[in-house]
């Protein structure tokens, strides 16, 4: 089973520069382009000093509480005998952070530039025929078995014209009450599993990190009890929080 996990950008970052990546660099390519050969240690004439490249993958890019407790439980699976016909891939939404300069959704071993995620706050509903994000994001999803959304909901309704449609991937939306009607859950194969402050209590955590703790409980469930819990969750996503208060 190939497996996907969708996480938002988190103010976390493991880089730090006094100039971070801005809302007002992304107005032309050019100005983009310098900004983000800056960020990886070029001055003006092309010379590269090391320490002033803030670059790093997207998967040690963001330290917060949920992207932590993320990587703690893919760690654990992927370091575990059975992985391999079972696999957990992490990607991100957003991809004008991105070294290469591509347009398309940022997997956790793409290198990225430190940026303020302030900008992300104002985001617009996506289109099909205009960024392409919304056709990339789609095809990735397609490709998977089974995809787990921890996306906030600003992110999910920039990225709605791809969850308003039945997709052939069961999606599990991990949402608060308040924020579940960002989609449509009338369509099969999308369901969406609770979150709030109940959970939030019994998993002894707090709700910056919860939904990273979710995952990583998941993860754990299946290295001592067997990789068919995933399939298991793909049949009844409501198991995740019985699993998750249970590990």
């Amino acid at each position: 089973m190939k497996i996907l996990i969708l996480s938002p950008y988190t103010t976390g970052q493991k880089q730090k520069p006094d100039n971070p990546l801005r809302e007002e660099d992304c107005t032309s390519s050019e100005r983009l382009e310098a900004r983000i050969k800056g960020l990886c240690g070029y001055n003006a004439e092309g010379w590269y000093h090391e320490s002033r490249d803030y670059s790093a993958t997207a998967g040690e890019m963001f330290t917060g509480p949920l992207n932590a407790q993320l990587r703690e439980g893919l760690k654990q699976i992927r370091e575990h005998d059975q992985y391999g016909e079972t696999t957990l891939d992490l990607y991100f939404p957003w991809y004008f952070c991105r070294v290469d300069g591509k347009k398309g959704p940022v997997n956790e071993t793409d290198i990225i530039v430190p940026f303020d995620t302030a900008p992300l706050h104002k985001l617009e509903v996506l289109e099909y025929g205009d960024s392409g994000v919304p056709e990339q994001m789609a095809s990735l999803i397609d490709s998977y078995d089974l995809a787990f959304s921890l996306l906030r909901q600003d992110d999910i309704q920039s990225l709605q014209r791809v969850f308003e449609v039945e997709r052939p991937t069961t999606l599990i939306f991990l949402l608060a009450k308040s924020h579940r009607h960002v989609v449509n859950e009338d369509l099969p194969n999308l369901h969406v599993v609770e979150t709030g402050s109940d959970l939030q209590k019994s998993l002894r955590t707090t709700n910056w990190a919860m939904k990273g703790v979710v995952l990583r409980r998941l993860c754990e469930a299946a290295c001592q009890d067997g990789f068919q819990v995933f399939a298991q969750v793909k049949q009844d996503p409501q198991q995740l929080i019985e699993i998750a208060r249970n590990q």
